[in-house]
């Protein structure tokens, strides 16, 4: 069977899994068609049941877009992207039922927007220091070149000398998601290489590649000390369909087809990586597009996160932009800095308030360093996305009291 069949039916798994969450939601409001808030809340309530679960793809979420709007972009720091989301589409809302609302719910929507704008203005800040020194090489490998090229010593030499070029001393130099595919701890003599390139940088070194423990394969970040020991850190929220059959697809799928759709193995959770007394919180590709596994890292102590993805799949499409937005509210979440390190691009640095630092362009092979400030504590990394449950229970209970 040609290889291109699994993955076209994995596509039209997805993309008809996906289609349900907006199917269930124009239902919905067409119950309630009156409703002005009930729309920004149901499809809220389905984002969250969307990111959770098996079956979890949280991606082309509605509050994304919104990361070019600056003001209201802070506000993912109190509610999260869910709360973006609400305000996408409560004003959407409102402005379809403008000609029908009364003068006093007019008036209302323009305070709510000064609000948001106003006080999304008010809490920006400036960073008090910039204490970490980070440093990413994009070496820009196509993903059929690093999957299908057996001689991935060239790739590795690639980023070897653009690693060269960078300052020595830095606290971590980031590589992206499977820049060696191989079982990394099975290949000595990379291995050796890599601790000779620590050395003579003395930095800390973070490469994505496989990992080989008994029959289990992982999608790995492994973080070389300066010493040249290393720990790692396994993908544990895995593409569904794509490097792994879901709950319960996996009862009733062939075994030749997991073969080919996918075969990695969870990793065991999500805890910070140890870096010369820091901490950092490490994403691989598909496990930035969710809220909670940021603000897990974030809570543990992570003094920044770090994503390594392997984008060069989406080349020349708005995927690779929607990717860079997505880390980009995990940082302005948590109010914590963030490098996004991308094979192909788009390789970022951001603050806690989600200026870009320093940003490379689709397809460039480049080197790229910035200093990341000190990240704080947000409410988001308090509570959550509780806010949105308890609001959505007592709006329905209202409703209900006054039927």
């Amino acid at each position: 069977m040609p290889l291109e069949i699994p993955g076209v039916l994995a596509n039209l798994l997805l993309i008809s899994y996906l289609s349900l969450y907006y199917g269930i939601f124009l239902w919905g409001v067409k119950r309630k068609e009156n409703s002005i808030l009930f729309p920004a809340f149901f499809m809220v309530f389905l984002h969250w049941i969307r990111a959770h679960g098996p079956l979890a793809f949280n991606w082309g979420s509605l509050g994304e877009p919104l990361v070019n709007i600056f003001p209201i972009l802070q506000w993912a720091s109190v509610f999260g992207e869910l709360g973006l989301a609400f305000i996408v589409v409560f004003v959407n809302r409102v402005i379809s039922k403008w000609r029908e609302i009364n003068l006093n719910t007019k008036i209302y929507f323009i305070v709510f927007l000064s609000v948001i704008f106003i006080g999304g203005f008010m809490m920006v800040g400036t960073p008090k220091s910039t204490p970490y020194k980070i440093g990413g090489v994009q070496g820009n490998y196509d993903s059929f070149s690093k999957y299908f090229y057996t001689n991935i010593y060239d790739q590795y030499k690639v980023h070897r000398d653009l690693t060269l070029n960078l300052p020595n001393d830095l606290d971590l130099i980031v590589w992206a998601e499977s820049v060696l595919f191989c079982y990394l701890n099975e290949r000595h003599d990379y291995l050796r290489e890599i601790r000779e390139l620590t050395k003579t940088k003395n930095t800390a070194l973070l490469i994505g590649a496989l990992e080989k423990t008994g029959k289990n394969i992982y999608n790995s970040a492994y973080l070389f000390n300066r010493d040249g020991e290393y720990i790692t850190h396994k993908k544990s929220q895995l593409v569904p369909f794509v490097e792994e059959v879901p709950f319960p697809f996996n009862y009733v799928i062939p075994e030749y087809f997991k073969g080919l759709i996918g075969n990695y193995n969870r990793g065991s959770g999500f805890l910070p990586l140890p870096l010369n007394g820091k901490k950092i919180g490490v994403l691989i590709c598909f496990e930035s597009l969710f809220s909670d596994l940021a603000r897990e890292l974030s809570n543990k102590g992570s003094d920044f996160l770090v994503v390594i993805t392997n984008d060069g799949w989406f080349e020349g499409t708005p995927a690779v932009y929607q990717h860079r937005n997505q880390s980009l509210l995990r940082a302005v979440e948590n109010r914590i800095s963030l490098v996004q390190v991308a094979n192909t691009g788009i390789t970022f640095f951001v603050d806690p308030w989600g200026r870009v630092l320093k940003e490379s362009k689709e397809g460039e092979k480049v080197v790229l360093f910035s200093y990341l400030p000190e990240g704080f504590i947000s409410l988001y990394r308090i509570w959550g996305d509780l806010p949105f449950f308890v609001g959505f229970i007592i709006f329905l209970l209202v409703k209900l009291i006054k039927t």
